[in-house]
């Protein structure tokens, strides 16, 4: 079993808190480094942080790397919500085709009202670094439209980010 925590990975105990795989949850390296943010946050800093809409990112070091963020295109539409997808083949990435690595393809969900992203896998070289500055935007609450305008150092697999959500626009 796991024990039980609020938010603000306290548990029913007032002032015991539980961080890491102990408390459940997504099992990952990274989750238990915010969890602790998040207690260090609280307990030293007197600030009210929580694990509320915290992303959950996570990769899968195959050949080639796999990142994901967020909700899956399934799970935006079984919500019911407004979507807008945009999908790149690594073939269309010039860092890509620069290093012969082009298998693979990106996929971004947009929510269609607000036009910020809901969710992202990048299947490819890097994946995951990919998917990173996707999740940036993401926690900034950026429309897609910031990522597809700008300005990228070339040739970098992140200037393929320009490439995907102007394929969104041409859809």
């Amino acid at each position: 079993g796991f024990i039980q925590v609020n938010d603000r990975l306290e548990t029913s105990a007032e002032g015991i808190y539980a961080l890491g795989d102990i408390k459940g949850g997504p099992a990952f390296t990274h989750i238990s480094y915010d969890d602790f943010r998040i207690i260090l946050a609280n307990l030293l800093e007197g600030k009210a942080a929580s694990t509320k809409d915290r992303q959950v990112p996570y990769c899968v070091f195959i050949d080639p790397q796999l990142g994901r963020i967020g909700i899956t295109e399934n799970e935006a539409r079984a919500q019911g919500r407004n979507i807008r997808v945009a999908k790149l083949p690594m073939t269309s990435v010039a860092r890509a085709l620069e290093v012969d690595e082009t298998r693979g393809f990106m996929k971004a969900v947009v929510d269609a009202d607000t036009n910020q992203i809901l969710g992202a896998a990048v299947l490819g070289i890097e994946g995951g670094e990919v998917m990173s500055v996707l999740e940036t935007a993401m926690m900034g609450k950026l429309p897609y439209s910031a990522l597809r305008d700008a300005t990228y150092a070339h040739p970098t697999l992140s200037e393929s980010l320009n490439n995907l959500f102007m394929a969104m626009d041409n859809m």
